[in-house]
């Protein structure tokens, strides 16, 4: 079995590169999206990734619009979401319960606690 693929979706790119520098080091591949748009292009032309983890904070359409987007189509509703986000922890849990999301990671995130929440997700 190949590596499990993990697309991560945030405008920030010190973020996506230290979240891919975390992930790529646990064993992890690694897509990185700026935006949506760019996201799509991963998913629809790419191997489906086995975890999207998506920045809440997003300009145009936020990580919970995309998250909307991503659980009512078919193709895209089985793969889990672990948002990434500053917001306090008791919003952040409301948001995964509404939108149906696996987790989320709040910022300042470690290294440690990244791989953790991932491997959670992915078991």
């Amino acid at each position: 079995m190949g590596k499990q693929r993990i697309l991560v979706i945030d405008d920030d790119e010190t973020i996506t590169s230290l979240l891919q520098g975390i992930l790529e080091w646990a064993g992890f591949e690694v897509c990185i999206a700026g935006n949506a748009a760019e996201a799509n292009r991963h998913i629809w032309e790419g191997a489906k990734p086995s975890l999207i983890v998506l920045d809440l904070m997003m300009p145009f359409l936020s990580g919970d619009k995309v998250a909307g987007i991503y659980k009512g189509n078919e193709a895209t509703r089985d793969i889990p979401i672990l948002y990434i986000s500053g917001k306090p922890e008791s919003e952040l849990q409301t948001i995964v319960r509404e939108t149906g999301a696996a987790g989320y990671l709040q910022k300042p995130f470690g290294a440690a606690k990244v791989v953790d929440a991932v491997r959670a997700v992915l078991g």
